[in-house]
């Protein structure tokens, strides 16, 4: 994620499945996710991690 918490898309998928922070009974200030858990099977965790691999752009004009 954007301040380095998580080193693997599964690790930010587990996070996001159980309602963010506050769903981990985490105090984040500023947290704007509901604390609902996704309930997101394994299998569709795989699905979206595969579907945001496929977002990435390996062209020779991709700016970073």
């Amino acid at each position: 994620m954007h301040n380095g918490a998580f080193n693997t898309l599964e690790e930010v998928m587990e996070f996001y499945n159980h309602g963010g922070g506050a769903g981990m009974g985490l105090d984040i200030e500023n947290q704007t996710l509901s604390s609902e858990p996704l309930g997101l099977t394994t299998q569709e965790k795989a699905d979206i991690i595969v579907f945001m691999e496929s977002l990435t752009d390996v062209s020779e004009f991709a700016t970073y």
